[in-house]
């Protein structure tokens, strides 16, 4: 641990580096860029298309590159000590990198759909912070290790769950009103549609956008860093994609079809053919398989305001299908992309909703949760509290609240990655398909590699040979490679740990390591998007439909990223929690079929090496 820092301090000589960068759709060249602190960097920009900007985090160098013109930023201090600032033609830049660490530049200059993502890294060693980080990972697993053969059967307990009901009356009656959910939803409902609206009249260049700028990068960061470990599923409880279906299908906005003789064993009715969704396909594996499809032209939905407003379409016409076929919320459970992911990251939410009392489940016998009530829905996403002791799959529609006349169930507060059991392969591989793809997006969007870019932008380079590779590296690493070395890892696990259960169970259960590791790591993605990209959601709040409005007077924010030279340490920072809470929760997923603390503290060694060079991989794209 110690070489590394200290090759990272050997001193070196001042250099003066004459540096031609070339700027074009979507990537500097160089796109990066290794100097020692204190060289000095001659820039002779120029571009070779459009015109592009330069404005390098942490330092204030800005400049704007046009075909045979560099213009550079100045600023001074007037007389009323207001800082003013003009542009003044230059042949070239100089720059000295007095600052060590890692810095992106990025474009300030709106040059077309993959604009946002135009980045390149200037590299000014030594980056001790970068190895900071990876000592720091590693020591953070020889601690937890350490740790867990120490346990004396407490170990990562957190507080007891808290009622959230009993604590708070109030919050009972509201989720008891029939109205709830309609009202929670209609707002999302009317923004929904303006969203379309906004996706097929306004402007096509995304980052002018409001449905792409608030969908992709506010709605998204907010889905994985905030709603999702601390409310689980309660995204499925206002969506209002589904909701027309639902509402069609039950023939009412607010109101309970109640028939007194159950039929298909529910105490409802719905319009269409009423059909039960098939067994063989009561798993994920759709989800996964769509999400997939959908991810392999991520960037293109993400900067397309037109494939965005196609998706919604599509998410709305498929969910009416369903409802008309089938019974309760079959495209929720089975064929929504996001609602895969959903279910398996809300197994580490703070939030559960939960029968109080399973005796009096078992007592009750008409369960009225599953089969519905004269004031309640049957459940749509077909559970029952006497069972359900997962998140997955619960929508938190509240239904059962209204519909159990023995008001014995409850919402509860709880401790992070309390739900520890994977159930299936399609489970398994759902937290291993989103865990890779926040490595893709980190490599294809937060990288500067325009290569890629081009790869994955396959509509607007017309590359399709390399668009294909993009796609065989994306599907076989989520399909086959991460799910191969990871199946090794938990059978030396399992042979480390005594054989004491099957491969297949130890697998499932360590598997539970990439649900933590895998929300932090899309926290770690999802925030600098906003840091960097906040001012747009001023411009579009002004100015929704890129038509030259000024609503509120932020049409012309300017681009200013918020604290960019703070991002790697801020993403070092969530990185190492994610590894803390990935391994912490694995060991407790493995509690119960290994019951002695040594064996289990030897299964958890190969999983945390696992957990730990998946997070050095992130350290590396963001800090290294």
């Amino acid at each position: 641990m110690v070489i590394p820092l200290t090759i990272q301090f050997l001193p070196a000589k001042t250099k003066t580096h004459t540096i031609s960068l070339e700027a074009k759709k979507y990537g500097y060249s160089p796109s990066r860029i290794i100097v020692n602190q204190g060289d000095i960097i001659l820039f002779k920009p120029g571009s070779l298309d459009a015109t592009h900007g330069f404005l390098l985090d942490g330092h204030p160098l800005e400049f704007i590159m046009r075909k045979g013109a560099t213009f550079l930023k100045y600023t001074w201090e007037d007389d009323d000590g207001s800082l003013q600032s003009d542009w003044d033609r230059v042949p070239d830049v100089e720059f000295t990198a007095d600052k060590a660490g890692k810095f992106t530049f990025r474009c300030t200059q709106t040059c077309g759909n993959l604009h946002p993502f135009m980045t390149g890294e200037l590299i000014v060693r030594p980056n001790n912070s970068y190895y900071l980080f990876i000592s720091l990972s590693i020591w953070l697993v020889f601690g937890l290790l350490l740790y867990m053969q120490s346990d004396t059967g407490a170990g990562f307990s957190g507080f007891n769950r808290i009622n959230l009901l009993e604590k708070l009356p109030w919050l009972a009656k509201i989720f008891k009103l029939r109205s709830f959910q309609f009202l929670v939803i209609l707002p999302n409902f009317i923004i929904f549609y303006l969203f379309i609206i906004s996706s097929l009249r306004g402007s096509p260049v995304g980052n002018r956008n409001i449905t792409i700028i608030f969908v992709w990068i506010l709605w998204w960061f907010v889905l994985k860093a905030i709603i999702v470990p601390i409310g689980g599923r309660i995204w499925c409880m206002v969506c209002p994609l589904p909701a027309p279906a639902e509402w069609l299908s039950r023939r009412s906005l607010t109101g309970v079809r109640y028939v007194e003789k159950k039929f298909k064993a529910l105490h409802h009715r719905f319009t269409g053919l009423q059909k039960d969704w098939p067994k063989i396909t009561d798993n994920i594996w759709l989800q996964n398989i769509l999400f997939l499809s959908l991810i392999s032209f991520g960037i293109i939905l993400i900067t397309r305001p037109i494939a965005t407003a196609f998706m919604f379409l599509g998410i709305l016409a498929v969910s009416l299908v369903m409802a008309l076929v089938y019974r309760r919320r079959i495209f929720c459970q089975y064929l929504c992309p996001v609602g895969g992911f959903l279910g398996t990251y809300s197994m580490a939410s703070m939030t559960e909703l939960r029968a109080v009392d399973l005796d009096i489940c078992k007592k009750h016998r008409e369960k009225s949760c599953f089969s519905g009530g004269p004031d309640g829905w049957a459940c749509p996403w077909k559970q029952y509290l006497g069972t359900m002791n997962r998140n997955n799959y619960c929508g938190l529609c509240t239904e059962c609240i209204k519909s159990c006349p023995k008001d014995n169930v409850a919402i509860f507060i709880r401790p992070f990655g309390s739900d520890h059991l994977l159930k299936g392969y399609d489970e398994m591989f759902n937290v291993i398909i989103m865990l890779v793809v926040a490595i893709a997006f980190s490599i294809t969007m937060g990288g500067p590699w325009a290569v890629i870019k081009d790869a994955a932008n396959v509509t607007e380079s017309r590359e399709i040979v390399p668009f294909f590779i993009y796609l065989a590296s994306l599907w076989g690493s989520a399909l086959l490679l991460f799910p191969g070395i990871f199946a090794l890892v938990a059978r030396l696990a399992n042979r480390m740990a005594g054989n004491r259960v099957s491969n297949r169970t130890m697998t499932l259960r360590l598997a539970y390591i990439m649900v933590p590791v895998g929300i932090f790591a899309w926290i770690a993605f999802s925030l600098p998007m906003l840091m960097v990209n906040y001012s747009y959601i001023l411009n579009v709040l002004s100015d929704p439909l890129g038509l030259g409005w000024n609503l509120f007077g932020t049409a012309h924010y300017p681009y200013k990223p918020f604290l960019p030279d703070w991002i790697p340490l801020i993403q070092g920072l969530i990185l190492l929690a994610g590894l803390y809470f990935g391994i912490s929760r694995g060991y407790l997923a493995i509690k119960d079929i290994v019951s002695n603390s040594i064996s289990r503290t030897k299964a958890m060694i190969f999983p945390s090496i696992f957990a730990l060079l998946i997070i050095n991989i992130l350290l590396k794209l963001y800090m290294g």
